[in-house]
């Protein structure tokens, strides 16, 4: 395994930001800056290293960076373009240094996985470049050996790093993450608004990423895909329902783990499966709500919350039709009946469910069955 201590990040800070209007590296996003934010992941991730190349406001840049761990240089041929930058990051890498990322500090919000999947992609591979890739597309950060040093600084300068790590693509590697992010920057005031929007709801999946990685389940058969969409219907009409009754809710949360919530519904234990498996691609929020969908200790003194969502949404779904929990758990007790474990299991999930359903009935003064329909215009029935 390489060491995390011999891989440098360079950030790329010292454009213009001509398109945007606003200098990139300063703008506030979520509950910090950019420039913060790159910073961050990289840490994150377990890089001990990071370089912040500066041109444009370095003193500001300098000051914005002052307590975090990184340390920058200035390249005052920023002018020139970028690839003048690559070349003042390359030109200060440390002499231990045997690997080094080049990330644009315009594309803030990768998450740290995906740079924990390069670097241990890389020191199980002989290639020179890796390239993480979402959807068939690549993105950013590139990861490169040192050894490419000498070639990129010999580079005339046409093209950019871009068109000089085409002359190695013989020793490249793509690596696929389940990351939009690494897709997404933020070159104009609308990419700005957009990142925005997406810094909220930061640690779930996107619903892009939600297909990826039903796409990627490629043995999920299409009952449950579809039964996966019907209890994500169901579990959102709920929490919108409780948030409205004064609930603190989660509601992209809600719907996403519970979209997500059968993922690994062919593997042995799939709750734990499934959990393991988000956690794995980084959605730690989303790991524990898959993980007790199946079977949910509910604490009296607690209020509703997430993981009740869509634990009785579950229940309240049988394939893709809304269903009774009554009717639903009495076919199971005639099916396991003979089973004593079983049949223990059951009684004990219903009782979980009553007492969920009968709590959410409480809290929005109206019938689950109401709660649904008033959505779905039905309650029993396909959602």
């Amino acid at each position: 395994m390489m060491e995390n201590s011999n891989i440098t990040a360079v950030v790329l800070a010292a454009g213009l930001s001509e398109r945007m209007g606003r200098f990139k590296p300063l703008l506030p996003l979520g509950t910090s800056r950019t420039i913060e934010r790159v910073v961050h992941f990289f840490e994150a991730a377990g890089v001990s290293d990071i370089l912040i190349v500066t041109g444009h406001r370095a003193a500001d840049v300098r000051q914005a960076v002052a307590s975090l761990d990184a340390r920058c240089v200035e390249n005052p041929d920023y002018h020139q373009g970028m690839f003048a930058s690559v070349l003042a990051g390359i030109r200060a890498l440390p002499e231990r240094c045997r690997a080094f990322f080049i990330h644009p500090t315009d594309i803030p919000l990768v998450r740290p996985r995906t740079v924990i999947r390069l670097m241990a992609a890389f020191s199980d591979t002989s290639a020179k470049i890796l390239y993480p890739t979402f959807n068939g597309r690549r993105g950013h950060p590139t990861l490169i050996r040192t050894c490419l040093v000498p070639s990129i600084l010999q580079w005339s300068g046409a093209g950019g790093l871009k068109a000089c790590l085409e002359r190695h693509e013989a020793g490249s590697l793509e690596i696929p993450v389940v990351d939009e992010a690494i897709l997404l920057d933020l070159d104009t005031p609308g990419d700005y608004e957009r990142l925005q929007s997406r810094s909220i709801t930061e640690g779930l999946p996107s619903a892009e990423e939600c297909r990826v990685l039903m796409a990627q389940a490629k043995i999920l058969p299409s009952s449950i895909a579809s039964h996966c969409r019907a209890v994500s219907k169901v579990a959102l009409q709920l929490a919108k329902a409780l948030k409205a009754a004064g609930v603190s809710m989660d509601i992209e949360l809600v719907r996403t783990a519970a979209l997500l919530h059968d993922i690994a519904r062919t593997r042995k234990n799939h709750a734990e499966a499934g959990a393991h498996l988000l956690a794995s691609h980084g959605f730690d929020r989303l790991a524990p709500i898959v993980r007790s969908h199946m079977d949910l200790k509910v604490r009296r003194d607690r209020p509703v919350d997430e993981a009740q969502v869509v634990y009785l949404a579950d229940k309240l779904v049988d394939g893709d039709r809304c269903t009774d929990l009554e009717r639903r758990f009495s076919r199971q007790m005639e099916k396991h009946n003979g089973n004593l474990r079983a049949v223990e299991a059951i009684a004990r999930r219903l009782e979980s469910a009553r007492y969920i359903k009968a709590k959410v009935e409480k809290m929005t003064g109206r019938s689950i069955e109401a709660v649904i329909a008033q959505n779905s215009g039905t309650f029993d029935g396909e959602i």
